[in-house]
């Protein structure tokens, strides 16, 4: 009983951190969890903070935006 008891509590733990990491604190779970994120979640824009993925998807888009841009001006020459 215990090792199945430790087996839930571990995969619940992993659910909840997923949940954050993919999240934020301030939406996961409905915005129980906003609490955690500090200075109220505002950044310096005055906006919500972007989750980790958001900003890998940000930093992803913005250099193929840039590739796309380069590849175009190499062609006009």
């Amino acid at each position: 009983m215990g090792k199945a008891f430790g087996v839930l509590l571990i995969v619940g733990l992993v659910w909840v951190g997923l949940e954050l990491y993919t999240e934020g604190p301030s939406h996961a779970f409905g915005g129980a969890l906003a609490f955690l994120e500090p200075a109220g979640g505002a950044t310096s824009s005055g906006g919500p903070t972007p989750t980790l993925p958001q900003r890998a998807r940000a930093t992803v888009e913005r250099a193929n935006r840039e590739a796309d841009e380069r590849r175009e001006r190499m062609l006009k020459e």
